[in-house]
């Protein structure tokens, strides 16, 4: 591994545990008071609409230095409790909003606000209990006793409080707008692939594995069992391929979502058969990944019989997960099915955008700085910052000791603000958004690969507005692997339903990208964006994303 990549296994993440706070009517006290900006909604899925809601309530300054507290408020359970509601746990939606830069969840109980008229809710919640500078919400919200207020009450009323509003408009993916009950109907229909699309990823089940009958362990075929939660989506009942993370390594298997008919069951579970794996996991919450719909449930007339489809099941898995060609880990000849993306320096020009963001930072700490002044420090971060491969505490203070900055911000917090602001300066090269869009036209799953802290680079996915192209977004600061590690390849290709071997791998860096792909058994392709990487490196090199199709043509 090069001396770059040590310094990038050192980079930090400030993304803190969220903090989570009951609201209490009757208690003054029970949410500390504080600026702060506010995302509104159920945020039941954390899906793509919400995450661009939620995006406009984190990193917002209320005044010059002073950070407004990113909160979301929402409520504990959905209003109607005798639903199949929640498209996410508790624990996952924490993942996803501390990933966006959000500091703390609110929870209500829905009964304690559901009397509250408009007026009561802006009041009394969002200026006297919240001290809300700015309310974030979606274009199609609703608040207030019976739903009688929207967002352009929330506007009219919010307005003379002084209180910023931001509407956020639909998202859309393949043209129609992204929405829970949508993203609902996919899933109980078996849509599982279009479905993660909407969801911004994979969908998964983080449940706790229960005791079962051990029948699976007498079949030769040992399952997990995970009930599903009452309030949980019930996907639609069958047999799903699947795949899981057992104690850092991606498994494969075959999930069936039901009842079970052969042998009876007296409530709703997913039984998951982990193939080539052998362990106790009662106990532990194992997320299982649900990839594709293969069948319907079905009753057979015999243990033997239920055998034998669960083996026929188990070796379709096999075939889709590692192909039939080549051993796994090995390049083959397959056809290509999906193409796969770093982000930095592949999709966007980091050096451009890092360039930009110094500019900002320089400006708003040395406003007194002179042009030719500005323009010297901004090209001398951009140096030292060595392309991100940086402990990023250290190089701020590295450049505060090199200018004798004595009143500089601390690096801590300065560094928590380049985790929110550097990412406001993505620069996609020219032809990211039309080669993404054209990859999918032509069938390939595409997806993103990428290293770095999950707040930094979530908000990067996010911000470029990419995001609704992928069908898989994978940063290691949220899987805790990292390229080169061969691991987090082979975990990308499992949760597209597609062999490593079937996967093109387009980046930038000899080690990360191109060793660590070729090391899983994908097709790596090198992208040289500033002319500087050698042509000796063994694999297709291009120089920009639309030459990807030639390469395509011919693999």
């Amino acid at each position: 591994m090069s001396g770059k990549d040590e310094k990038a296994d050192k980079m930090l993440d400030t993304s803190e545990q969220i903090r989570t706070y009951f609201y209490d009517a009757l208690n003054k006290n029970s949410i500390p008071k504080r600026p702060r900006a506010v995302a509104l909604g159920m945020f039941d899925g954390a899906h793509l609409g919400h995450r661009a809601v939620i995006m406009n309530s984190a990193g917002v300054e209320v005044e010059s230095g002073v950070w407004a507290c990113s909160s979301v408020f929402t409520f504990a359970s959905p209003p109607f409790k005798e639903n199949a509601w929640e498209l996410i746990s508790l624990k996952q939606k924490k993942a996803v909003l501390t990933g966006l830069g959000v500091d703390e969840l609110i929870l209500a109980d829905f009964e304690s606000v559901r009397q509250l008229t408009p007026e009561q809710f802006v009041r009394d919640i969002l200026k006297e209990k919240l001290d809300a500078r700015r309310v974030c919400c979606g274009y199609n919200y609703r608040f207030g006793k019976d739903g009688s207020g929207d967002a352009d009450t929330l506007r009219r009323l919010c307005q003379p409080l002084g209180i910023e509003v931001v509407v956020t408009p639909p998202v859309t993916v393949d043209g129609e707008s992204v929405s829970s009950s949508r993203i609902r109907r996919l899933i109980e229909d078996g849509e599982i692939e279009r479905a993660a699309r909407l969801l911004g990823r994979p969908f998964t089940l983080d449940i706790e594995v229960t005791v079962g009958q051990r029948l699976g362990r007498l079949l030769g075929t040992p399952t997990i069992n995970q009930v599903l939660p009452a309030g949980f989506v019930r996907p639609k009942f069958g047999v799903y391929l699947s795949t899981v993370v057992v104690d850092g390594v991606s498994k494969f298997g075959v999930t069936n979502i039901g009842v079970r008919p052969t042998v009876g069951a007296d409530r709703p579970l997913a039984e998951t058969w982990i193939i080539d794996f052998d362990g106790d996991l009662y106990g532990r919450h194992i997320p299982v990944t649900l990839v594709k719909y293969l069948r319907g449930e079905k009753k057979f007339d015999s243990l033997d019989q239920l055998k034998q489809q669960i083996l026929e099941d188990a070796k379709t898995a096999r075939a889709v997960f590692l192909g039939g060609g080549t051993r796994e880990g090995q390049p083959g000849t397959r056809p290509v099915k999906a193409v796969l993306f770093d982000f930095d320096d592949t999709l966007q020009n980091r050096k451009a955008a890092f360039t930009k963001y110094s500019r900002f930072f320089l400006k708003k700490y040395c406003p007194s700085l002179t042009g030719s002044e500005l323009e010297e420090k901004v090209e001398y971060m951009v140096e030292r910052n060595h392309d991100g491969y940086v402990n990023y505490i250290e190089y701020l203070k590295s450049l505060y000791r090199d200018w004798g900055w004595e009143d500089a911000p601390p690096a801590e917090e300065a560094y928590r603000e380049l985790q929110m602001r550097f990412p406001e300066f993505t620069t996609l090269l020219p032809d990211t958004v039309d080669t993404l869009k054209k990859l999918r036209q032509m069938g390939y799953k595409v997806g993103v690969i990428t290293n770095g802290p999950s707040l930094n680079q979530n908000r990067k996915l996010d911000i470029s507005g990419i995001r609704p192209l992928l069908d898989l977004a994978m940063v290691s600061g949220d899987e805790e692997v990292r390229k080169p590690d061969k691991e987090i390849f082979r975990r990308a290709a499992f949760r597209l339903g597609v062999p490593c071997e079937s996967c093109v791998y387009v980046g930038d860096h000899h080690v990360n990208d191109i060793e660590g792909a070729s090391g899983a058994g994908m097709k790596p392709v090198c992208i040289d964006v500033h002319g500087d990487i050698p042509k000796t490196l063994g694999v297709p090199v291009i120089t920009s994303l639309s030459e990807i199709f030639e390469l395509l043509k011919q693999a």
